[in-house]
């Protein structure tokens, strides 16, 4: 799979999920379920400056560049499950960024109860740099 048709793929989940928890009314909190959704608009200091955000531009910039190089000389991404993993992360590290420029937070929703709220794109970037940069060998 081509690097951009997985940033593009992955990006367009997590803003669908995204656009959907916003837009429906809250759920009721289950408190024995094992995964629940509950919406939370995470908003760091960071997100509200301006120089804040063109750091984050910038790290995004930097780590294209950086996925681009390893494809360019042989030196990483070599492998279909790397490119994908690649992509993938790329992809919804965009869609974060998309939201933090566009609403100054990022909505999350997954819910496990003992671990910090997150997203899609929360698990498709450490998911996608794994598949990127670990061996499997």
């Amino acid at each position: 799979m081509d690097i951009s048709i997985a940033g593009v793929l992955v990006l367009a989940l997590d803003q669908g999920t995204k656009w959907w928890v916003r837009t429906r009314p809250s759920p009721s909190v289950q408190r024995h379920a094992i995964v629940r959704i509950r919406r939370v608009n995470t908003v760091r200091s960071a997100f509200r400056q301006r120089s804040g955000r063109a750091s984050l531009v910038a790290g995004w910039l930097i780590a294209l560049l950086c996925a681009i190089a390893l494809l360019g000389t042989g030196a990483g991404l070599q492998t279909d499950i790397a490119r994908l993993g690649a992509g993938a992360a790329l992809g919804v590290a965009a869609g974060n960024l998309f939201d933090i420029l566009r609403r100054r937070s990022v909505t999350d929703f997954i819910d496990l109860g003992w671990w910090p709220v997150f997203n899609i794109a929360d698990v498709a970037i450490v998911a996608g740099l794994a598949l990127a940069f670990l061996p499997l060998t």
